[in-house]
């Protein structure tokens, strides 16, 4: 096994309260990964995923908007920077 096929070594975790009794869980790994955790009850869906400024940012929004979740407006930010 190379070591890409290891699981990558927690380095710290931390909870974060949220309104609702929801936690979101972050953790951190040695190769630099991190890891979101929303603790609800209810899943989450992924709404958008941007590259801003050498940063990322994710939205997530409650799994009760069921099947309506796809029709977020999602916008493709890679191409403004082509322009």
């Amino acid at each position: 096994m190379t070591a890409a096929d290891e699981r990558p070594v927690e380095i710290d975790k931390r909870d974060v309260p949220l309104s609702g009794g929801r936690t979101l869980r972050v953790t951190e790994f040695a190769n630099g990964a991190i890891r979101l955790a929303v603790h609800t009850g209810s899943p989450y869906v992924i709404t958008s995923l941007e590259q801003i400024d050498g940063g990322a940012v994710l939205k997530l929004s409650p799994g009760r908007e069921g099947s309506n979740a796809h029709r977020n407006w999602i916008r493709d930010h890679s191409e403004d920077s082509a322009s």
